[in-house]
């Protein structure tokens, strides 16, 4: 259920059919080599999110793309916003949502410069109290189905950024918008330039310090087949997730719980 598409009487059908539960997929806009787009993790953040809301009931919040990208700021087209309005803008699409009656919100999330700051947000839900629960998940595949790809690609290089696995993605969702003629060749070398540190320390250097030009791996043996084997384990995987998150009442009681302990000790 795609919430810009209901009417407002439908809406309020909607999250009682999804057991008040939103879906609220994250993505950022930012360069995928020289041959997939913009758009790719967004793309593929609505796109899961659709999927799943054909096999499990739920209301699918709109294309958002206001994630952490502060380390493409470089390349053209990168729409990255302040730290602190990315967390309040967030923070506020929560409220709004949960506003609307959906009082599970489930980040999917689909770009990997996200996973610390949403990490970071959702433990901060607790810091004063609310009457929603945040969630964030990501797609993911089993080992059965990693080792098929490593079948289909003949190689274990499946490149974490618009390599082999996120350009088959594109291919099989948007194919429409992969240039395979602009691939970039030395973006399938890691540059190694923080080699000294970078096990030990973290810096905000780690991404562009080994991928410059915003790519990493050779996406030469991507395939829409790849991508359509990947993406139907990862859909079983985040409608797994999901309907347990549905069924899910140990949070809100936890939650409850703890505040009501904090509350007594005057720190809320």
């Amino acid at each position: 259920m795609l919430w810009e598409e209901l009417t407002a009487g439908e809406f309020a059908d909607a999250c009682k059919k999804a057991k008040r539960t939103c879906l609220l997929p994250l993505g950022v806009i930012e360069k995928h080599g020289g041959h997939l787009p913009l758009g790719t993790d967004m793309f593929s953040a609505r796109w899961f999110a659709e999927e799943t809301a054909k096999l499990e009931p739920v209301v699918v919040f709109p294309y958002y793309m206001f994630g952490q990208i502060a380390e493409a700021s470089h390349c053209p087209g990168t729409i990255a916003i302040k730290p602190e309005l990315m967390y309040a803008l967030l923070e506020e699409i929560c409220s709004v949502i949960s506003r609307n009656g959906l009082k599970k919100i489930v980040i999917l999330d689909c770009h990997g410069g996200n996973e610390h700051f949403l990490r970071y947000f959702v433990q901060s839900t607790l810091y004063s109290k609310r009457d929603y629960a945040v969630y964030a998940i990501r797609p993911s595949y089993g080992e059965d189905t990693r080792k098929l790809l490593l079948e289909m690609f003949g190689t274990d290089d499946f490149g974490g950024h618009a390599g082999n696995t996120e350009t088959s993605a594109i291919m099989h969702i948007r194919p429409d918008l992969v240039k395979g003629g602009q691939i970039e060749p030395e973006g399938a070398a890691s540059w190694n330039r923080l080699e000294d540190i970078k096990n030990d320390a973290y810096t905000p250097m780690f991404w562009y310090a080994d991928h410059p030009t915003h790519q990493s791996g050779n996406p030469s043996q991507a395939s829409v087949e790849a991508g359509k084997v990947m993406h139907a384990a990862q859909i079983r995987h985040i409608t797994k997730i999901l309907r347990a998150i549905k069924n899910d009442e140990t949070t809100a009681n936890l939650i409850n719980e703890f505040y009501d302990k904090t509350a007594a000790k005057g720190y809320v």
